[in-house]
């Protein structure tokens, strides 16, 4: 028993620690974007943790089929929308918002279920979307203004993205071995982002260390690690559990925002972060886990 306790206790502490490097990437990642397109950034991160997954788990990678190749595909296709649009937007909002406004696609998935399998969306939806809703106005519309900034939209389109990436993970993974469908995934959006930024955006004359340090975490500790982490600890905890954890993801790059990107959080945008939190968390506690 007491063993079982410790290695949840564990897992779940793991967990948190993956919600916060994933919470900090997001303010490293838009300083970096002063020195660096978005898309050579992504590119970089995760030709690079796929490189460093390749060298963790050789045997796994391995294992990559002509199916897992299809199937990481069409996931790592959503992927790629989720990080392409988040990256982009960050140029055009705070790391704050960007935190909060992707954590709506754990709102999103419900309702996109919902559309695919054409169903009426239950009251606790309905609920949740008009919670999600009011924060996303609160944090992003100005007073007298009547539409989403442009970097708040962008982030938007990228919560969608990850939304549809949570679906198809659920609908095509099992199927394959868990580390090598993620390797796909992981040099898909490497590949795709790489060749754009290169077609498209300038090579830095430099990598100054804000660029250089905000690669290595994004792709050595928030890809590679992260997954590697989630893959192992999560049989010692539920789906539930752990979703709950990784919440506070958006808390932990509000945080670091405010504190070391000189965000500004009024109490008007504390509260609409505040209402998508609970939006979040009532999406996943109204799940059976």
């Amino acid at each position: 028993m007491l063993n079982n306790i410790s290695k949840r206790t564990q897992a779940e502490l793991s967990m948190l620690m993956v919600s916060f490097v994933w919470g900090t990437t997001f303010l490293m990642t838009k300083n970096a974007l002063d020195d660096i397109g978005p898309f050579l950034f992504l590119g970089i991160r995760f030709i690079s943790a796929f490189v460093l997954l390749a060298l963790l788990s050789r045997k796994n990678i391995l294992q990559i089929t002509a199916p897992a190749l299809k199937s990481g595909a069409i996931i790592g296709l959503f992927l790629l929308i989720g990080y392409a649009f988040q990256t982009v937007g960050l140029k055009y909002t705070s790391s704050s918002n960007a935190g909060f406004i992707t954590g709506l696609s754990v709102v999103l998935v419900p309702i996109i279920y919902s559309l695919i399998n054409r169903r009426l969306m239950g009251l606790s939806i309905i609920i949740n979307v008009i919670i999600a809703a009011t924060g996303l106005f609160l944090i992003s519309v100005q007073p007298g203004a009547f539409h989403l900034g442009r970097g708040d939209l962008l982030v938007l389109v990228c919560a969608l993205g990850f939304a549809l990436h949570i679906i198809a993970v659920d609908r095509y993974s099992h199927r394959h071995n868990p580390v090598a469908i993620t390797g796909v995934q992981i040099l898909l959006v490497g590949v795709v982002c790489l060749f754009i930024g290169l077609l498209f955006e300038p090579w830095p004359q430099s990598f100054p260390p804000s660029v250089i340090s905000a690669i290595l975490l994004t792709a050595v500790f928030a890809t590679t690690m992260a997954f590697l982490l989630q893959n192992t600890m999560q049989k010692y905890s539920t789906p539930t559990r752990f979703a709950v954890i990784l919440t506070m993801e958006p808390v932990f790059a509000g945080m670091t925002g405010y504190l070391w990107g000189g965000d500004i959080l009024t109490l008007r945008i504390v509260l609409g972060m505040a209402l998508i939190l609970a939006a979040m968390l009532l999406s996943i506690l109204g799940k059976k886990s």
